[in-house]
């Protein structure tokens, strides 16, 4: 089927990718809103998030204590890139953020060649557990009912590499 000359609003409007790309960029927009008088992006959220998710539930001595890519301590630059969803050379400046405003730690032996882990501090958990609350309030933007939010993760979640969507399957 060859495009329209002239194709329509509803035409437009039907393409699904580029009504989810649209739809992504007003919802980072919104977050953006949310999580700006906490100084945090939704990216640097979601730096945070995984590096908690990483830790495991009910790691409060020290990231890394699970099994999977957060073990030895904390994830990689590569293994957090992926998992928010960034290039790898985009990372290096979010963590050079985060890094100096104590809430990200780099650990393990430093040196070239060697891979340092990263972890988060208690002033990142602190942070992290006040934009949370405002983060998941965020379902309520979906016609404000959990059963649509819920759909539209499990619509979404395929697409990210699996329904789960841990950090071993992120793209």
């Amino acid at each position: 089927m060859s495009a329209p000359s002239s194709p329509s609003r509803a035409d437009v409007d039907g393409i699904a990718a580029w009504t989810v790309i649209r739809a992504a960029r007003e919802l980072a927009r919104r977050l953006a809103v949310e999580l700006e008088p906490l100084g945090l992006s939704p990216v640097e959220f979601g730096v945070l998030a995984q590096l908690a998710a990483a830790e495991g539930p009910g790691q409060a001595d020290g990231p890394g204590q699970a099994d999977g890519p957060g073990q030895a301590g904390g994830l990689s630059q590569a293994d957090l890139a992926r998992a928010v969803g960034v290039r790898p050379q985009s990372m290096t400046t979010l963590v050079a953020g985060l890094t100096g405003r104590a809430l990200v730690e780099r650990k393990g032996v430093p040196g070239r060649g060697r891979h340092s882990r990263l972890g988060l501090t208690d002033e990142g958990r602190a942070l992290l557990a006040d934009a949370w609350p405002l983060v998941v309030a965020s379902r309520g933007w979906f016609a404000g009912d959990a059963a649509q939010a819920d759909a539209v993760v499990a619509a979404l979640h395929p697409l990210l590499g699996s329904a789960r969507g841990g950090v071993d399957e992120v793209p």
